[in-house]
């Protein structure tokens, strides 16, 4: 027993070095174009700032009720104890990924001993999910963190008459599963899962407790999401497409279909991706299929052994996923499954190999694993390589030059926005939240619609004075160019950065013209210069050390 025990702090520790030196290598100093980093960034600002948890964002100042206040209170923590750079937070975030797949290891450990517990933790960390979520400053660690230490506490309690320690664990485990729902939304299977667990085991006193511990502060966070509604998820569930709302909503009808799709697209592309990057479209489908079944087949088994919390949460969890909307559907939300669906597979991998005795299994086993984990390394290393290559360029230069110039002209536009547009202006971007981070005034998304009067109509009810056309991604050429084209008198030029192909402009600010203002005409021509109303231009806007954000260093 006791040398059983060595192994597992010997493995364990050997796999929390690896762990930080793989995510060291991969490590990128350029901040992510994606809302959810900045959101998260912007939430612990506010906090940080004794506004409340609000969207400083918005020009409306609303209370948030989207994401729950895990993640940035822990970013928060690192604000006043002094990171205002990109890196200081992607640090806190492979940190928090190195402690997470530490206890994914003594999960697993305790289901499948110290040599299946380094596997499963290896194959989930050279997921490709995983490493990218490394990179960037994202609730996914966190929320792998809190879960996984509440099914290995849980599971560490034993039985209802454990004694002092098990109670302690069941503590342990509780408060975890609770952090966890405050982490992500997502978090509700766990908690599901655990009281089941629970109640199953007769431990009913537990159930109880972990109810009331979730109810306390889990009522007034439903409450505030009912009251305040923006940008909460139920509000996005039934649309068709959230980043089409011009395509409707779907109704319970519509679910098995959303269902199956999501399915097909988990088992044929994403999880085969994950360890077999490349495979091509009719081998994907196969390798996907098979992990999912061997997965499945284990998890049955499971369940005739002991039905315990993380065989309550596979399916609840399973089920949230697959009703989301598809557009949705990725690698970001099914990565907490992939410690269980790679156990599970294991143990239905050994099985099959009963017959063949110990040698034979253990055999088997390791094929398996390196089935899994030499057809990722290839591609792991090219993200080293690339983020590796990523950290020569920038060196103690701009982050964003490993971005391209769509992000670097929008932090331009922002800064410059910041410093010179009137008090009180407020701007429609594409991604609102980075551009505030970046040292811009407040603004809201521009609508997704290509209809010229339902665009305005919409921009005249935010109190928009301004609108941004960027190069971060193709969406804002996929609605803008068509708005301008319908109705040009409605808009004035402000200024422009950069040069796209063919000579024309990168990243363009136009103001909106009053609707008393607005003015017939046809083509580009008709767009001219808005009137001065700017403040100073200050010359060259840029930061001093552009590797701090601007808002959190004080620049703005």
């Amino acid at each position: 027993m006791l040398a059983e025990r060595r192994a597992v702090v010997l493995l364990g520790g050997l796999l929390a070095v690896a762990t930080a030196v793989s995510l060291t290598a991969v490590a990128v100093p350029a901040p992510h174009n994606g809302g959810d980093n900045a959101g998260y960034l912007s939430l612990a600002h506010a906090l940080v700032s004794g506004e409340g948890y609000a969207e400083l964002w918005d020009p409306e100042v609303p209370p948030h009720t989207k994401y729950p206040p895990g993640l940035p209170l822990l970013l928060g923590a690192a604000m006043l104890a002094g990171a205002t750079s990109w890196m200081a937070f992607k640090i806190l975030t492979a940190v928090t990924l190195a402690l997470a797949v530490f206890v994914v290891f003594a999960w697993a450990a305790g289901r499948a001993g110290p040599l299946g517990g380094v596997g499963v933790a290896i194959l989930t960390l050279v997921s490709g999910g995983w490493l990218e979520a490394s990179r960037w400053v994202l609730s996914e660690p966190l929320f792998l963190a809190f879960t996984f230490l509440a099914l290995w506490t849980v599971e560490r309690s034993g039985s209802p008459d454990g004694g002092g320690a098990g109670r302690r664990w069941l503590w342990i485990a509780g408060l975890a599963a609770v952090l966890a729902f405050f982490t992500r939304s997502a978090g509700l299977p766990l908690v599901l899962a655990l009281g089941a667990s629970l109640l199953l085991a007769r431990r009913v006193a537990g159930a109880g407790a972990l109810a009331a511990g979730v109810a306390l502060p889990g009522i007034p966070w439903y409450l505030r999401a009912r009251t305040g509604g923006a940008g909460a998820y139920q509000s996005e569930f039934w649309m068709a497409n959230p980043y089409e709302p011009d395509l409707g909503t779907i109704g319970w009808l519509d679910l098995p279909a959303r269902v199956w799709a999501n399915l097909q697209l988990y088992a044929g592309s994403v999880l085969p991706g994950e360890w077999w990057p490349g495979a091509g479209a009719g081998l994907s489908i196969l390798l996907g299929t098979a992990l999912l079944g061997l997965a499945g087949w284990g998890w049955f088994a499971a369940v005739r052994r002991r039905s315990g919390a993380a065989e309550f949460f596979v399916p609840l969890y399973l089920g949230l996923i697959l009703l989301w909307p598809e557009v949705w559907s990725g690698d970001r939300f099914i990565l907490p499954l992939y410690p269980l669906l790679l156990l599970y597979a294991g143990e239905a991998v050994a099985r099959s190999a009963k017959q063949l005795g110990a040698g034979g299994r253990a055999t088997v086993s390791a094929a398996a694993f390196l089935l899994l984990l030499l057809p990722a390394l290839p591609h792991r290393v090219n993200m080293a390589r690339t983020a590796a290559a990523c950290r020569q360029v920038v060196a103690a230069g701009d982050p964003l030059l490993c971005q391209g110039p769509g992000l670097i002209e929008f932090r331009d536009a922002a800064a410059w926005s910041g410093a010179s547009l009137p008090e009180g202006a407020v701007v429609l971007t594409r991604k609102p939240r980075i551009f505030y981070l970046f040292g811009g005034p407040p603004g809201r998304t521009f609508p997704f619609t290509r209809d010229a009067d339902r665009f305005l109509a919409d921009a005249d009810n935010a109190g928009a004075d301004y609108l941004l056309l960027d190069r971060i991604d193709q969406v804002g050429l996929a609605y803008i160019p068509a708005v301008i084209a319908a109705d040009p008198g409605a808009f004035c030029f402000v200024r422009a950065w950069g040069r796209a192909a063919g000579g024309q402009f990168g990243t363009v600010l136009l103001g909106i013209r009053p609707p008393t203002e607005r003015t017939a005409g046809e083509g580009i021509d008709a767009i001219g210069a808005c009137p001065a109303g700017e403040r100073a231009d200050p010359a060259g806007v840029r930061e001093a050390d552009p590797r701090t954000i601007p808002r959190l260093a004080g620049r703005e």
